[in-house]
């Protein structure tokens, strides 16, 4: 496994400031006692923002290849197509058991 443009160290650092953020702020005021004051958010727009995220990642995942070579570009972009779709499913049967 090649671990291209240092993603293991980036995830890893951004994960951790996450969760010691996450640790320190704390749950929201009234989160639990009142979770109907908690509406969802905008589905449109949250769908258009994973669509603009997900446009950037072939772009910056296929490209951190260093070369569009066929075989490992091809993989990266399938590697790239699988993975969020893998978590939106598994968000989804999350959510909505």
């Amino acid at each position: 496994m090649i671990d291209y443009a240092g993603s293991g160290v980036v995830h890893l650092t951004g994960g951790v400031a996450g969760l010691v953020g996450t640790i320190m702020v704390g749950p929201r005021t009234g989160r639990f006692e009142n979770p109907e004051a908690f509406a969802g958010h905008n589905y449109a727009l949250v769908a258009i923002g994973v669509l603009i995220l997900w446009f950037g990642w072939y772009g910056f995942n296929c490209g951190s290849t260093l070369a569009f070579d066929g075989q490992v570009a091809s993989k990266v972009a399938v590697t790239t197509t699988l993975s969020p779709s893998a978590a939106c499913l598994t968000g989804m049967l999350v959510q909505y058991p």
